[in-house]
């Protein structure tokens, strides 16, 4: 997937990341880790998705086995507040920033196989509007060298041996800081997020959906349909990425391929073979890897559970 697809499926033209193919990923989120990875192999190929009825809000099974924007906006207050109390402990303060305006798709699959709004790109074309992440840059919080050292756990210059008994007025400085000490408070020894079997099947039916016969014969038939109105794509893919849209306001041309975009995409019935032979695709490897996804809700359900308490009793 090249980096401008990657950016627009983010909406992030400026600061890369994951929610329109994540969900969110937010997020997640995040890097996956080898273990609980399936094998290449291990996606299968269906043969005969069901027909889809057309949803405003369609869900993929992977979804419940990830963090929602909101949840992951919940973890993120609770680590906040798990830091300032520990770095309390140091008679040190922890501003606790505001959370910022909304970025990014707005729902797990919005953007997930491009635009899909008629109204949406008609405003914006390929960029996001209200939720574009240009606008609301991202200022980190400034640290002294003591709030580093307690959050840290390191001392600048010095090797891991080091610091073994660092000490910051007089109090010992948990191991790896506050930052661990806080994502121990939420997770445990385990991952903190999307845990790295969900967020994997994420990325990987994505891809293999791609090559399933259904979703290529109609990316064929959006792309002549897209052709006949003097636009040439071969995917909608390539059409979200093209580096010609990624300036920080949609341009005339961008309204207009966007638009026929869309069009295309309802003449074929694009969406819901994608998301039929997606949902096909996901359900097959969850099953395959049950016990994994069955430890990944429950991982995520006492993380939630564990984040709600911190900002109860905060």
């Amino acid at each position: 997937m090249s980096s401008a697809v990657h950016q627009r499926l983010t909406g992030r033209g400026v600061r890369v990341g994951l929610a329109g193919l994540a969900g969110l990923m937010v997020l997640a989120l995040a890097g996956c880790s080898s273990s609980g990875q399936p094998a290449a192999g291990a996606v299968p190929t269906t043969q005969s998705p069901s027909a889809l009825p057309t949803s405003a809000d369609p869900h993929l099974p992977i979804e419940p086995y990830l963090f929602s924007e909101a949840e992951a906006e919940k973890l993120t207050r609770a680590g906040a507040v798990l830091r300032k109390a520990c770095l309390q402990r140091f008679g040190l303060d922890y501003a606790i920033s505001p959370a910022g305006p909304p970025t990014g798709p707005g729902t797990f699959n919005d953007r997930r196989y491009g635009v899909t709004d008629q109204a949406e790109v008609a405003a914006n074309g390929y960029h996001l509007g209200d939720r574009d992440p240009r606008p609301h840059p991202v200022r980190p919080p400034q640290f002294s060298a003591e709030q580093q050292q307690v959050l840290t756990g390191h001392l600048p210059g010095k090797t891991g041996g080091d610091e073994t008994n660092l000490q910051v007025n007089g109090v010992p400085v948990p191991p790896g800081g506050c930052y661990e000490e806080a994502r121990r408070g939420l997770a445990g020894a385990g991952e903190l997020g999307s845990s790295s079997v969900a967020q994997q099947a994420n990325f990987q039916t994505f891809k293999a959906s791609m090559s399933v016969a259904q979703v290529t014969q109609a990316f064929e038939e959006w792309s002549g349909c897209m052709k006949n109105r003097g636009y040439s794509y071969p995917n909608p893919m390539d059409a979200l990425g093209d580096r010609r849209f990624l300036g920080d306001s949609p341009t005339p041309l961008e309204l207009q391929v966007a638009t026929a975009d869309v069009i295309c995409k309802q003449q074929v019935d694009l969406i819901d073979t994608w998301f039929a032979v997606e949902t096909s695709l996901q359900k097959e490897l969850i099953a395959r890897q049950q016990a994994e996804f069955t430890a990944a809700l429950a991982a995520k359900t006492e993380q939630l559970a564990k984040a709600e308490a911190v900002l109860r009793d905060q």
